[in-house]
């Protein structure tokens, strides 16, 4: 599974999703609705963005939000996948909504005003899909997928998380949001900055936000 492994904040995502809706080559989704509710495709920056203000269960604010891209032109028409839950365990709630397929690339974004998890992303290899296609016959077949199209824009992709580094944590990248969080003695996660040397590359204003 082709992927990278990263650590950005908020400041470091609008870019990064500036370049995806700038190039357009890719419809950007939640990977699950809602209960009850349609999945919803987002067609702004601000719109990724406000999911963080969402609240989970336990009155916190959302500090990942996890999403998939369907590459244009790539694979079938792109429908929503209806799954099924237990209303006893899901509030009353029998239904939601998934963005499934084999051929999206997932993108899981992380942010923290503490210690911070790794963002990635990632997509199936042809041979992975072939593997797991019996297993998920609803998922129709491979072969519908374009791979060498989905792996040119994942490789865009990734270049452009590389690009925006300032430092890494073994082979993670790091991005310049997530730097500033650790030298002011933050984790990032697993990595503690009492314990674990980062290589800098270039220094930023840790006066930022």
């Amino acid at each position: 599974m082709p992927g990278c492994y990263y650590y950005g904040t908020i400041s470091d995502h609008t870019e990064v999703l500036r370049f995806l809706f700038e190039r357009d080559e890719c419809e950007i989704y939640e990977s699950y609705s809602e209960y009850e509710r349609p999945l919803r495709r987002f067609r702004s920056v601000e719109a990724i963005l406000l999911k963080f203000e969402e609240q989970e269960k336990h009155g916190k604010k959302n500090q990942a939000v996890s999403l998939r891209l369907y590459v244009k032109n790539a694979g079938p028409g792109f429908a929503p996948m209806r799954v099924s839950l237990d209303p006893e365990k899901c509030g009353g709630a029998s239904y939601r909504y998934a963005a499934s397929g084999w051929g999206l690339v997932q993108f899981h974004l992380s942010d923290s005003k503490t210690d911070l998890e790794s963002s990635h992303t990632n997509h199936n290899s042809l041979n992975r899909a072939n593997k797991w296609s019996p297993t998920y016959p609803d998922l129709g077949s491979p072969s519908e997928w374009d791979f060498r199209m989905i792996n040119r824009f994942s490789q865009r992709l990734i270049r452009q998380i590389k690009k925006r580094a300032v430092a890494s944590l073994g082979s993670r990248a790091v991005l310049s949001g997530a730097l500033n969080l650790w030298q002011h003695g933050y984790k990032l996660l697993p990595f503690d900055p009492q314990n674990d040397k980062i290589t800098v590359r270039r220094e930023i204003d840790c006066s930022r936000d």
